[in-house]
């Protein structure tokens, strides 16, 4: 140390020495004033106590780093005092090692630094512009924003990262590569949208401003993606584009969640009102209803003998019972029951809510085909509730061939690979358009001619379906008509 300390102590640069730990502990004479403080025990050990940063910005700092990286390097730093002035000083420190290990760091100023590659425009040009790509490459691969660059012809210039984590696709599988742009863009798309930049509609010509379009993935899938793109040109002529992708897979999402959340408070809505409302007028309405019951049956028993009379009287006292039975589907819509559960044969729930219906009127021109799997377990459920579902949705199917006429197929099955009853009932109807295939389960939408519908069938189905734990859908079979399939779980809550 004392050598090192006597061989550098007059030499014309400033030079300074660390210690491990990176914190000045010697500068030479040149130094001094660099420093501000002179060379003397007292000053060495108030320096090292308070490090050197504290009278030269970021100087100890940049011994620390060099020992840290192990590794010499150069930066630029400002003289003192601080004067715009006065020309920045080149500082190169490197690390002492002694058996692998940082002993230490010393670092000489070249206070000519800046006059010597002043002196050399065209290498400081060269290293100042290679200075520049290097940032601008960085920053092209460090966005989060997906960034291509292509040329007239469509070949690939620029393919950052996030567009190859968006893609699947790698730099070097489209880079410089003719027809790479098929790949993740598509030629029709690529001229789409350069027409678009040409053109007025979208803002100024040249450029493309949150331009909604799709990107493909290694796999083929599309990629929703907000483009803002320009057309890059020198001295006036076109030499290629630029395009900026943000993926809107995420906000897609969000906003199809939100819509559903949406679309579940309106339901809910939908359900406090028919609650409300069923609630208040249930024992108004039920009241008369079962007097109506009451004087018919009082009726029957006196015109006992009049047999056409009796007859009458039963159908007054069936349509009365009727009503009383729309009165509870409401109530039983409005607010969920515990219910009975219970395991029970499916295939004999379904052929007795078959005996129920089947000799109603509308079943004159239809028949009814069923393919029941007899070797079922018991499924536990609340039995009167699933027939009510089987009734609506058989009752459904009819009154879609109301006046043509028609088949139902009616089949129950098990997947036990994923442990759910399947029962499918389909019709040879005339279907259910697309936009209607959400709608029909919403609460009061029917299909039906005034009269003949409430518009709750579906609805109360599919909130009895739900609170099973299973899951009621339609679509149109590719023979004709509407199929609806209801999965049930095979144990209760679909445990």
């Amino acid at each position: 140390m004392e050598n090192f300390i006597h061989l550098f102590r007059h030499h014309p640069d400033p030079i300074f020495l660390s210690d491990p730990a990176g914190r000045i502990i010697f500068w030479n004479i040149p130094a001094e004033e660099m420093l501000g403080v002179t060379y003397q025990e007292d000053n060495i050990a108030m320096v090292e106590k308070v490090a050197a940063h504290r009278f030269h910005p970021s100087l100890d700092l940049l011994f620390r780093e060099s020992l840290e990286n192990m590794r010499s390097q150069s930066s630029w730093i400002l003289p003192l005092p601080l004067d715009p002035c006065l020309s920045p000083i080149k500082i190169t420190i490197m690390p002492i090692t002694q058996a692998g290990k940082a002993t230490g760091a010393w670092g000489v100023c070249h206070v000519n630094a800046r006059e010597e590659e002043e002196a050399q425009p065209q290498n400081t040009g060269d290293n100042l512009i290679r200075r520049i790509n290097s940032f601008l490459l960085n920053t092209i691969e460090s966005t989060v924003n997906g960034i291509m660059v292509m040329d007239t012809r469509g070949k690939v210039l620029i393919f950052n990262k996030s567009m190859e984590n968006m893609t699947g696709f790698q730099a070097g599988e489209v880079v410089g590569i003719p027809g790479a742009l098929e790949l993740f863009y598509g030629w029709e798309t690529a001229k789409a949208n350069m027409s678009a930049m040409r053109g007025e509609e979208n803002g100024p010509p040249g450029r493309l401003v949150m331009h909604h379009t799709t990107l493909k993935d290694r796999q083929g899938n599309k990629i929703p993606v907000s483009l803002s793109a320009a057309i890059i040109k020198e001295g006036g002529v076109e030499t290629g584009s630029v395009g900026v992708f943000s993926d809107l897979r995420d906000t897609k999402r969000m906003e199809e969640d939100l819509r559903q959340a949406q679309e579940r408070l309106v339901e809910a809505d939908k359900a406090a009102a028919l609650g409300r409302l069923s609630s208040s007028v249930a024992h108004e309405i039920n009241n008369p209803l079962s007097g109506i019951v009451m004087f018919a049956e009082i009726m029957q028993k006196r015109l006992a003998g009049d047999p056409e009379s009796v007859a009458d009287l039963k159908e007054i006292i069936d349509q009365t019972l009727r009503c009383k039975s729309i009165v509870r589907n409401l109530l039983d819509f409005s607010r969920k029951s515990s219910g009975d559960w219970a395991g029970f044969d499916l295939n004999m729930a379904f052929r007795q809510c078959l005996d129920i219906v089947l000799p109603q009127s509308r079943f004159q021109n239809i028949e009814v085909h069923c393919s029941f799997d007899d070797n079922l377990p018991d499924i536990v459920a609340d039995r009167v509730q699933i027939q009510q579902v089987f009734i609506n949705l058989v009752l459904n199917a009819a009154d879609s061939m109301a006046r043509s006429g028609g088949e139902i197929h009616i089949t129950t099955s098990r997947d036990t690979g994923r442990g759910v009853f399947l029962i499918q009932i389909r019709d040879t109807g005339p279907g259910v358009p697309e936009h209607e295939r959400e709608k029909i389960f919403e609460s009061f939408y029917t299909t039906k001619p005034v009269g003949y519908g409430t518009g709750l069938g579906l609805s109360i189905s599919r909130e009895i379906i739900k609170a099973h734990g299973g899951s009621i859908t339609v679509e149109n079979h590719p023979c004709g008509g509407a199929m609806f399939t209801v999965e049930l779980p095979g144990k209760p809550g679909g445990a």
